[in-house]
């Protein structure tokens, strides 16, 4: 179509319909980052290991491994102390490997912290494995250090890893912390949120 000046005029293009392609993008994207910020990943779930089963070591310290936690376990594990070398625990090779590295990611001219590091990697066995019948040897040297002649256990699952601990201790341990939960309770409430500290 010509103007007044005999120019061509060139048609105007749908701006609605490019502003709906724009609109249906937006939302798209919307729903995307929507979707991923709700779903909640694998990993985070992948070694949550929860519950408490009772057990005994046979006579070689074998140990019956629960179903439930020999899924999460993977083919191989390491067994290795506690953080506060009370209890035997096992742990799925790759959080293991987190543990060793927040010792190694901390001022290494520290004696207390290689006095503990040095005892937890001494008595840290990698390459564990279940046998047919989902028992797995507490090698003797963490077995007789924490666990002693007991052979009655406690098996608890402690978020990314398992424990071990004596039956007796577990009680003890039990009725030391209704003890204490008030006090806790109390201590946790004041803690605040995370997101608070950012």
């Amino acid at each position: 179509m010509l103007n007044l000046w005999g120019k061509r005029e060139e048609k105007p293009k749908n701006e609605h319909k490019s502003g709906r392609k724009g609109c249906e993008s937006v939302d798209e994207n919307h729903e995307t980052n929507n979707r991923q910020s709700t779903e909640t990943p694998a990993n985070t779930r992948k070694y949550r290991f929860l519950g408490s089963f009772s057990h005994g070591l046979d006579a070689k310290g074998r140990l019956v491994i629960p179903q439930p936690f020999r899924e999460k376990l993977g083919e191989e594990f390491y067994i290795a102390p506690s953080f506060d070398f009370k209890s035997i625990a096992i742990y799925p090779t790759e959080k293991w490997e987190e543990r060793s590295a927040q010792f190694e990611g901390k001022n290494q001219m520290s004696p207390q912290l290689n006095a503990v590091k040095n005892f937890f990697y001494a008595l840290s066995y990698d390459g564990q494995t279940c046998d047919g019948q989902g028992r797995v040897l507490l090698p003797a040297n963490i077995r007789q250090k924490i666990l002693g002649e007991e052979r009655d256990v406690e098996i608890t699952g402690a978020n990314d890893h398992i424990l071990i601990n004596a039956a007796s201790a577990s009680a003890d341990n039990w009725a030391r912390f209704l003890n204490d939960l008030p006090a806790m309770l109390e201590k946790i409430a004041g803690l605040g949120n995370s997101e608070e500290k950012e």
